[in-house]
């Protein structure tokens, strides 16, 4: 069901007794939004999870903007760090690609209100952190280049491209089907990523705030494994690659094998205080 978090749109998915003492908080990627989520927070609230799947502003229903390609990604991280002040506990939080990197970002600047854990699937890291990184193509394509040096819209990807980059191993219906669904993003955004940029993002603090997972599948070529290695590496991160998946791990069999994977090392990482007491599982 729809929910706000300040000025933002969420999808809240409720389990029927919750059995953990922190909401889960899912931040979308590139081109996406809360739909992304619809299988995994649907499978999580099974599992005893309050699920928050976010629309960051520019996408229907949460703040609006005249133009999205000017959203900065630092406005992507003051939504973030806004709407885990509004949740009744200090989350587990959840980012896949883009998501992944505002969450990094947002979680150092929450001193009372840290998340618990962080979840990163396929991360998309600036360039600027790892100089032997290369922007997948996607992201650098020549009819990119406008939004990317202009501050435009950023367009998906054509199905073509997409199949090949975001959605390999599906059947063609269903790359059909995501492909649809993909909207304009921040040309302002991606820059950050792909070149650099004045007052371009810090690298995080080699000391971790809380518990870090990293999951990404071998056969990606968006999330480069350069840029995995790297975070799990300097975070000093939990991680898991997928032999046999690419860079969309969110529909079909592997969500619920990610699922499965996630929930277990969140149990692992945080351990008997997450769990809610049996009265407040009856509330």
């Amino acid at each position: 069901m729809k929910q706000h978090l300040a000025a933002l749109s969420a999808e809240l998915s409720v389990p029927e007794r919750n059995k953990f003492t922190a909401p889960l908080l899912l931040i979308h990627g590139l081109w996406t939004g809360s739909w992304m989520w619809q299988n995994i927070a649907t499978a999580l609230s099974l599992r005893g999870w309050e699920c928050w799947a976010l629309d960051l502003r520019g996408r229907p229903g949460s703040q609006s903007v005249s133009d999205i390609g000017k959203i900065r990604l630092e406005d992507h991280i003051e939504d973030v760090t806004t709407a885990i002040q509004q949740l009744w506990a200090p989350p587990v939080v959840w980012g896949a690609d883009l998501g992944a990197l505002i969450a990094l970002q947002a979680a150092p600047r929450l001193i009372s209100r840290a998340p618990r854990a962080l979840i990163c699937s396929a991360p998309l890291l600036p360039r600027s952190w790892i100089p032997h990184q290369r922007p997948a193509l996607p992201l650098v394509r020549l009819s990119a280049l406008p939004a990317l040096l202009r501050g435009r819209s950023l367009f998906p990807p054509r199905l073509s491209m997409a199949q090949e980059f975001l959605f390999p191993g599906f059947t063609p219906a269903l790359q059909k089907q995501l492909h649809t669904q993909l909207r304009p993003d921040s040309g302002t955004a991606v820059r950050t990523l792909t070149r650099h940029v004045e007052n371009e993002l810090k690298q995080p603090e080699s000391t971790p705030h809380c518990p870090l997972f990293v999951v990404r599948g071998e056969r990606d070529r968006m999330s480069s494994a350069l840029a995995c290695e790297w975070l799990v590496a300097h975070l000093r991160a939990d991680r898991h690659t997928y032999p046999d998946l690419g860079y969309w791990l969110y529909s079909g069999p592997s969500a619920i094998t990610l699922v499965t994977d996630v929930h277990r090392w969140i149990i692992q990482a945080l351990g008997d205080p997450l769990l809610a007491p049996a009265e407040e599982e009856d509330d």
